[in-house]
């Protein structure tokens, strides 16, 4: 294994944020707009959106649902948010895109499971992941705009199922995040809990060790890995059937790092949406480790810089699983998030714009 050093960078990160001014600045709250579970655009279902990404030049946001064909064939969206400094003023649906497999045809129910999707502006094409097909396999894959097949990314044997399930991404716990490095030389891809044979899933006690896999871009050639290590579970559920989790919901590019957004839930309780400040330097590449298990490694640095409970900013939080930086308002950043509604009529699907100042 190997340390990470920013003078041998592998990944190199231009400041996203002002270069003097690392600290995460202070948030407001521009607005959110709910979307209700069942709403239908063209008779197809809106709803599972669990990807978002903005991209500036045509001010438009690409939105990923997770409906693994099961609704309406597996598709992304493109939508626009109007907003400016007093606020915002309403979200356009503007278009339904199926995504096709590498034959060319619409993906077949239950074989895949949309994720997290980005937007390249150098390329016009789309990075979007999966979290498994028929068989549990992950995917991180590239798409045109109009959801037609370029590639899939080579995983390495660690994230791919095995026969006797000892190995390979868990079930629901694969590839949540996707971001693409300032300078669009490297594409990263995260699992929101950690591998099967790298340690459980996150409990009330502990958090879990998820990975973080970077692929050059221009090859496609995986060229290092990180451990990232998610917090454990906020709280114990209090109604029946008790569930509750946390995992690494999504990432984008911030300062020399990620702002990494851990989602959890604990049912009877809410929902707990936290952001944390990451960072590469000093982080142990784990590239060809097929096991993590009692292996010596340093994690990447974090640091908690928001956290999003039930009432914070008045907001009913729901299940946030995208984050994409929106346009600039007034000359501050914007933080866009969504939730996945699960297609449950209890739920709904919400997107939220924060606005960030710095002293």
């Amino acid at each position: 294994m190997k340390t990470f050093s920013l003078s041998a960078a592998i990944l190199f990160w231009a400041a996203i944020t002002n270069a003097s001014a690392q600290d995460f600045g202070k948030l407001s709250l521009m607005g959110e707009i709910v979307l209700p579970t069942g709403l239908k655009i063209a008779g197809v279902e809106f709803g599972g959106i669990s990807g978002l990404d903005y991209d500036a030049a045509h001010d438009i946001y690409y939105a990923i649902s997770d409906d693994r064909s099961e609704k309406a064939l597996a598709r992304f969206y493109t939508l626009r948010i109007a907003m400016d400094e007093k606020g915002i003023h309403g979200l356009d649906i503007v278009a339904t895109h199926t995504m096709l497999d590498a034959e060319g045809k619409p993906f077949a129910a239950k074989d895949v499971d949309p994720e997290s999707i980005r937007f390249n502006p150098a390329t016009g094409t789309l990075y979007w992941t999966s979290e498994g097909d028929l068989n549990g396999k992950p995917a991180v894959r590239e798409s045109r705009a109009d959801g037609t097949f370029v590639r899939e990314f080579v995983l390495p044997d660690a994230y791919l199922p095995n026969g006797d399930k000892t190995r390979g991404v868990q079930n629901n716990l694969a590839f949540e995040s996707v971001a693409i490095s300032p300078d669009g030389k490297t594409l990263l891809a995260g699992t929101e809990n950690a591998l099967v044979q790298d340690g459980p899933k996150a409990t009330l006690e502990a958090g879990s060790r998820s990975r973080i896999i970077a692929f050059d871009i221009g090859s496609g050639t995986a060229t290092a890995e990180y451990v990232y290590d998610t917090g454990p579970i906020f709280a114990q559920a209090t109604q029946a059937p008790y569930w509750n989790d946390n995992g690494m919901s999504e990432f984008v590019p911030f300062g020399d790092g990620l702002l990494a957004v851990e989602r959890a839930f604990a049912l009877g309780v809410g929902n707990q949406i936290n952001f944390y400040r990451t960072s590469f330097t000093g982080a142990t590449n784990i590239s060809g480790e097929l096991s993590l298990k009692d292996k010596p490694l340093v994690p990447m640095k974090k640091e908690l810089v928001l956290k999003l409970g039930e009432g914070d900013f008045g907001l009913d939080v729901d299940n946030i699983e995208s984050a994409t930086w929106g346009p600039e308002i007034g000359g501050n950043k914007t933080l866009v998030i969504a939730s996945d509604n699960n297609f449950n009529p209890a739920q709904a699907t919400q997107f939220v714009v924060f606005r960030l100042s710095h002293p």
